[in-house]
């Protein structure tokens, strides 16, 4: 026999608010939990530390969750931060990379978008795009992390050399994936891609964007880490990073280039790769180093990035959809040809960030003449015998062979071995060439 149905009154306000106090309460204490676990060095196993970090990556998701672990006593939130700033390899960095993305977005150049951009503008009828969470950046946890950084000389370098290898693989085997990819889908006897391999092409272009965006954080909150040439490996850094950045933009912006052509493939499981999400990323971290910073750090990024020899100035006009008059002219005349422009982006990218982008391409145009006038003619048997591009400028102890800075700095990070006669170097000083009499 069927009962009436008895209908209580809505509860009162009172109740309501203990109950949501009560569940904040709960989020906060399995937050604290969850954090002390995190950086507790004793926890060696495997899958519990992974299990860790997947949770603590669902905390992060959403801004309740992420609220609560900004509640947590400071000293917990220090010590779980300077656990995800160690460095990547011999763990799970890809999780830890995302976790640090996520307490980002929201504030990083043209980074505040819950669908892809380019998507939208491809598919604007399409209802199934893929979705992102909406940013809820910490800007609380941002600033342990600066703090750490700044503070502790030696975690930054290591941290830092730590991403710029994992962009540099990722990006690497990005590169080595769509090349096959371009192969496969020009053979006539086979016209279609295994589904696995588009996924991990994929997985590698998204890395690149996430650690880009890491390293866009990490130099807007400390960009004196690779500014402050008084600091350890700080020149290095730069250096490493504008090779990065040149390879990168230089990979992405060639016209009619294996990058514009896979993309324009449009492929199910490439949706994500596209011009839009890594060439913004590569701009924010510019923009920080060329325009929101003080003049000596200007002059420094600025005479870094234009002594790389990969920097193409055409590559930062790209940006704004400049192409060279010799590739309109051999383009084909095609109503519908576009090229890439974050002007074209003015709902996801603001004025202000756009004029900053003037202002950079600006900056640089006027820099690079004047680099080129400077530039000297050297002979082949001053420059470094390694790269071809710097001239000579360091000598090793005890061999007395010689590179330039840029190459030995780059080559004692991983091996103390000289590299023309393998003898153990165990200094490097500053090499000047005699005047000539």
């Amino acid at each position: 026999m069927l009962q009436k149905l008895s209908f209580s009154p809505s509860p009162h306000p009172s109740l309501l608010e203990h109950v949501y106090k009560c569940y904040e309460e709960t989020l906060t204490c399995l937050a604290a939990i969850l954090a002390k676990h995190f950086a507790d060095s004793r926890i060696v196993g495997t899958d519990i530390r992974d299990s860790l970090m997947q949770a603590l990556a669902s905390y992060v998701c959403y801004p309740h969750s992420l609220r609560a672990v900004e509640r947590i006593p400071e000293e917990q939130r220090i010590s779980m931060m300077k656990n995800l700033l160690a460095p990547y390899e011999q763990r799970p960095w890809a999780q830890t990379n995302w976790i640090l993305v996520r307490l980002w977005r929201g504030c990083g150049f043209g980074y505040r978008y819950t669908r892809l951009p380019h998507l939208l503008k491809t598919k604007p009828e399409d209802a199934n795009l893929p979705s992102l969470q909406k940013p809820c950046p910490s800007i609380l946890l941002q600033r342990h992390m600066a703090d750490l950084l700044r503070s502790d000389r030696n975690l930054a370098p290591s941290f830092l050399n730590s991403v710029l290898n994992q962009l540099n693989w990722a990006f690497s085997e990005f590169i080595g994936m769509i090349q096959e990819i371009q192969q496969a889908a020009e053979r006539l006897e086979r016209n279609f891609v295994d589904s696995r391999q588009l996924k991990v092409c994929a997985t590698c272009f998204d890395l690149s964007v996430s650690l880009l965006r890491v390293l866009e954080m990490t130099v807007t909150l400390a960009s004196e880490i690779f500014l402050d040439w008084s600091r350890p490996s700080s020149e290095l850094l730069l250096r490493r990073l504008a090779q990065l950045l040149n390879q990168v933009l230089n990979r992405v912006t060639a016209e009619r280039n294996l990058f514009d052509r896979v993309v324009n493939l449009r492929l199910p499981g490439l949706e994500s790769v596209d011009h839009y999400p890594i060439l913004v990323a590569v701009t924010g971290i510019l923009v920080r180093l060329l325009v929101d910073t003080d003049i000596q750090g200007a002059e420094r990024a600025t005479a870094v990035l234009l002594a790389d020899p990969c920097f193409q100035l055409r590559s930062i006009q790209y940006l704004l959809g400049h192409a060279e008059p010799s590739i309109l002219a051999a383009a084909p005349s095609s109503a519908d040809k576009r090229h890439f422009s974050l002007h074209n982006y003015t709902d996801y990218i603001s004025p202000e960030e756009l004029a900053k982008v003037d202002q950079m391409l600006n900056h640089l145009n006027e820099e690079s003449k004047q680099a080129a006038a400077a530039i000297l003619p050297t002979s082949e048997e001053d420059l470094c015998p390694i790269c071809y591009a710097h001239p000579i400028s360091a000598v090793f102890r005890p061999c007395t062979h010689k590179s330039c800075k840029a190459c030995i700095n780059q080559h004692l990070m991983n091996n103390k071995d000289c590299f023309f006669c393998k003898a153990t170097i165990t200094g490097v000083d500053d090499f000047t060439k005699p005047a000539s009499s």
